[in-house]
């Protein structure tokens, strides 16, 4: 609470201050900002972001996904609802999957090059105060010089819960940098995620909602009354690159696109990221660049982003050598000090074996690695860029075993847990490539191949085509196979109310092939995609490791539209899909997402001052399905036949304000809610949050 009235209280002071103000537009400020590909290490630009646009969507899961199942509390587990989304979020370790949209991870790291200090500041809040949920993120960025770059990102989550035992407090530290000049280049980042939540199960009957015996929703029983989960991730990860020949051509400009902040537009405008979500604004030249050496910095008085107009850069060709390190370190605990209480919680546990212990449960898995990549790369100007590499991993699981251990004084078998650690090296050697044919074609390939350890016979081949059909319209074609060993956790597991040891699971294959074509001018990208999958293993209705012999087909169909009306804006974002096999691989088939709002730029002449606001809707909708159950224990998504979500609907209402640099923005949530005095779920037993007033601010300073 302290904190809100902190952040409240500076907050006023600064709008106070510049209050109808002049709209900062950062003009003629030198500062661009860039991901790496992650498969030949070309710059990505992207904006920075100081955008009103999508600025009620506060939080990751509003700016990632549409209607994601998760346990109805920010920072909680997640897992997407829309299946072809979920490969972006994996983070190598099986027990954090359901967190990887909230990590920070070398993948997603933005990297800067700014000629002042750049600092931003942001703040929301919702709730009352004892089911308050609060965010708040700092980045800083500078130049030591004009090739060395240096910055800190944190970003906290603190959420109360709207139900009993359901407290989570997220904390993410990332620190990076950046050196580049002509002859070579080193991006380095440093990332802390941490986890705590409260576990409670779900509500115990859904027979509770809507009773006058339990109008406080804070009463409702639920089935667990003393669990928690922690997960801590450390990764480190660095890059450097060496140009063995430095051959400078011409001096080329490069033109940015702007597209929305949306991530489902981004994600289609990545010509070299094999569908991997970036930022990229990059037109067909920037695909290998290797130096940035200016830029200019435009104001759109609609928008008020910094962003890149035109960068030029220095085109290198030859051979280079690059060397990479990734090092990564997870854990997962969770305890329950009393499996042997009420009701509620007596009926959670017994429907579950019990190995060990029946009083209580504690339980440690985790894993670590350490990877070295060394490559050589050929480029010929902006027409070709390849790449060769080696790889070796190496990881470590730790787990607890249970062993069967006689007690010689009365004669007894018991069992018992041992601690025990498993160690592989991995080794895999990958070709990449990309090559530009006519000045409209560009083909991208990948192949990696694990030749030794556990990963052994691992295969993965990638292959991408884009064809400029006119001037504003692309075509894009991708294709997928993945041959891949189960993960080490679906194989060797055990806790104390779990134990198995699957050493006959099959080979999983994947198929995927994509048609994606995007109309620049209307803002408009549509695609259909259809996958395959062979020998799927996920989690059966009693939570164990289950896989389905057999194939299941995924058709997926989407539709993203930016449109702009005079001061209407809307936004458009449509997926279907459809699973061959509902009872092993369930889905909601319709998935929608519309923002509808009215935007004015005011200006008030007795100040010289102007003020941009936004007045809006937001609706999402996700149709019925059978939803993954959630397991607390092991912390995954099972399969679930006892509940199946409705037809979904959260309708909010929203204001944006810009004022100089400050934007703010005051929200109602499931404002439908209220008017049919419904509820909805966001996952098998887990109740949406009720109705409640957000509100958040965010500060840039550039000086």
């Amino acid at each position: 609470m302290e904190l809100k009235k902190i952040i409240l209280g500076i907050g006023l002071a600064l709008l106070t201050i510049n209050a109808f103000s002049q709209i900062d537009s950062l003009e003629n400020k030198k500062m661009y900002s860039w991901q790496l590909n992650q498969y030949d290490f070309s710059k990505e630009y992207i904006e920075i972001d100081t955008s009103l646009n999508s600025f009620q969507n506060y939080n990751v899961l509003l700016q990632k996904t549409i209607l994601p199942n998760n346990l109805g509390n920010l920072g909680s587990a997640v897992q997407p609802s829309i299946y072809f989304n979920r490969e972006k979020y994996r983070t190598g370790f099986l027990f954090s999957e359901p967190y990887g949209i909230y990590f920070k991870l070398p993948s997603n790291q933005n990297y800067y090059n700014t000629k002042r200090q750049f600092t931003v500041l942001n703040y929301s809040n919702s709730g009352p105060k004892d089911e308050s949920e609060q965010l708040l993120g700092v980045l800083h960025t500078q130049n030591v010089n004009e090739h060395f770059n240096f910055g800190l990102d944190y970003n906290m989550i603190s959420s109360d819960g709207r139900y009993q035992n359901q407290q989570v407090r997220q904390n993410k530290i990332n620190l990076f940098s950046s050196y580049t000049n002509k002859r070579y280049q080193i991006h380095t980042s440093f990332n802390l995620n941490r986890q705590k939540a409260q576990e409670n199960g779900g509500i115990d009957s859904l027979s509770y909602l809507g009773s006058s015996v339990y109008s406080d929703r804070r009463n409702i029983p639920v089935k667990l009354e003393d669990a928690s989960t922690q997960i801590y991730n450390t990764n480190f990860y660095l890059v450097q690159e060496y140009n063995i020949r430095k051959r400078v051509q011409e001096i080329k400009e490069v033109k940015i696109e702007r597209t929305t902040s949306f991530d489902s537009l981004s994600a289609n405008n990545n010509k070299l990221n094999f569908g991997r979500v970036s930022k990229n604004k990059v037109g067909e030249s920037m695909d290998n660049d290797t130096l940035s050496i200016e830029n200019n910095l435009k104001f759109d008085s609609l928008y008020d982003s910094i962003r890149i107009d035109t960068v030029q850069v220095l085109k290198i060709s030859g051979f280079s050598l690059s060397h990479e390190l990734l090092y990564n370190s997870d854990i997962r605990k969770f305890t329950d000090n009393d499996i042997t209480g009420g009701s509620s919680i007596d009926n959670f546990y017994t429907e579950l074996d019990i190995f060990i212990d029946s009083t209580k449960t504690r339980e440690d898995v985790r894993q670590s690695q350490f990877g070295n990549r060394f490559a050589l790369h050929y480029r010929n100007n902006d027409k070709f860029s390849s790449k060769f590499s080696i790889h070796n991993e190496q990881i470590r699981y730790e787990f607890s075993d249970t062993i069967h251990k006689i007690n010689s004084a009365v004669i007894q078998d018991s069992v018992v847990r041992e601690e025990k650690y498993k160690v592989t090296s991995n080794n895999s050697v990958s070709l990449f490539f990309n090559a530009k044919l006519n000045g409209r074609i560009s083909v991208t390939g990948l192949g990696i191949y694990f030749i030794s350890g556990y990963k052994k016979e691992n295969s993965l081949i990638k292959l991408d085509a884009t064809y400029s059909l006119f001037e504003h319209v692309d075509v894009i074609l991708k294709g997928k196979y993945e041959n891949t060993r189960p993960n080490y956790y679906y194989e060797h597991f055990t806790s104390n109310n779990f134990i198995w040891h699957n050493n006959n699971l099959g080979r999983i294959e994947e198929w995927d092939s994509e048609f994606l074509t995007k109309y620049k001018r209307l803002n408009l990208n549509a695609g259909i995609r259809y996958g395959q999958i062979t020998n799927y293993v996920f989690l059966d209705k009693e939570a164990k490791v289950e896989q389905y012999v057999g194939q299941i087909n995924i058709l997926s169909a989407n539709l993203t539209e930016v449109l702009r009306i005079g001061p209407v804006h809307s936004l458009t974002r449509f997926v279907y899909q459809k699973s061959s096999d509902e009872s092993i691989l369930s889905l909601p088939e319709i998935n929608l997402y519309q923002s509808l709002y009215f935007e004015r730029l005011s200006k008030f002449k007795s100040t010289d001052g102007q003020l941009l606001w936004q007045f809006g809707v937001d609706y999402r909708y996700s149709s019925a399905y059978y939803a993954d159950g959630y397991m607390p224990i092991s912390g995954l998504f099972y399969r679930q036949y006892e509940q199946k979500l409705p037809d979904h609907h959260c309708i909010d209402v929203f204001v944006n304000f810009m004022i100089k640099r400050a934007r703010i923005y005051l929200k109602y949530s499931y404002l439908n809610s209220v008017i049919s005095d419904s509820y909805f779920y966001s996952g098998s037993f887990y109740p949406t949050p009720q109705p409640v007033f957000k509100f958040g601010l965010a500060w840039t300073f550039y000086d």
